[in-house]
């Protein structure tokens, strides 16, 4: 996978599509680099905080200070590389509450900067397997991808996250954002599909 040379890159891609091992492949490439990292739970996007009252609210202004942070920090070292784990994409599509006109503004700032997203993509028949997360113990996970299916008006993950992931690659085409369809095996390789450059 080749790596772009963005101080800005985001990671996007449904539970299981391997973000978790791109993010430590693209640490791994940047090792010369000064990398500020922050995982999904960092930037609010954890399930467990997906049922929050006014969570995006609270996302919006996060991303906001996130990226007045990258600001200031990318100014004072040339050296620096912020690796977000889930970001506007997210927001996009799980936003309820925040009004078009600010997800707008966060987009134009976005596009100021030297941004590369990167979307793992998962194939239809790996779907259930892979974002089931089988290895998770928690009754409430469970709990938690019932109420997604149902507010959705699904009754299984590859129904569900097929159509997220369809939905994602809508967004990034309409975006004017660099991105990289990518496929991580669960050996842990990366494959480039499709490079976007804007």
């Amino acid at each position: 996978m080749e790596i772009s040379e963005a101080n800005l890159i985001i990671i996007e891609g449904v539970p299981g599509s391997g973000k978790t091992t791109l993010h430590n492949k693209i640490v791994e490439t940047l090792k010369n680099k000064t990398i500020y990292s922050f995982n999904e739970g960092e930037l609010l996007f954890s399930w467990k905080h997906a049922w929050l009252s006014e969570i995006d609210e609270m996302r919006l202004k996060l991303m906001t200070n996130v990226l007045d942070y990258y600001e200031k920090i990318t100014k004072q070292d040339k050296n620096a590389v912020f690796l977000l784990d889930r970001f506007h994409i997210s927001f996009g599509l799980l936003n309820k509450n925040v009004k078009k006109t600010e997800y707008d503004k966060l987009l134009k700032r976005l596009r100021k900067y030297s941004v590369q997203i990167y979307f793992p993509l998962i194939r239809d028949g790996e779907i259930e397997e892979r974002s089931s997360h089988k290895e998770r113990k928690d009754p409430l996970w469970d709990m938690h991808l019932k109420k997604r299916m149902k507010e959705r008006g699904f009754s299984n993950l590859e129904g569900m996250y097929s159509e997220m992931q369809n939905k994602v690659k809508e967004l990034l085409s309409q975006q004017n954002l660099s991105y990289s369809l990518v496929k991580v095996s669960i050996d842990g390789t990366v494959t480039n599909i499709t490079n976007k450059k804007q």
